[in-house]
């Protein structure tokens, strides 16, 4: 599973674009994702403060 963000520019919120962070913990499922994608979010938001996180959603990881 992979967690994936939609984020915007604070400065221009029209200016959109799809992250795909990786992280040193793998998430075994989905329910591991979503339980834990909501604090992640909020950990790239902070770590990337020209932007903000519109929206995030787990899928399975693309090989």
């Amino acid at each position: 599973m992979e967690l994936i963000f939609v984020v915007c520019l604070v400065s221009q919120p029209d200016r959109c674009s799809v992250e795909r962070p990786s992280f040193q913990e793998p998430f075994v499922n989905v329910i591991a994702c979503s339980r834990t994608g909501v604090f992640r979010a909020a950990e790239w938001a902070e770590q990337h403060p020209k932007y903000t996180v519109r929206r995030w959603k787990c899928e399975p990881r693309q090989v």
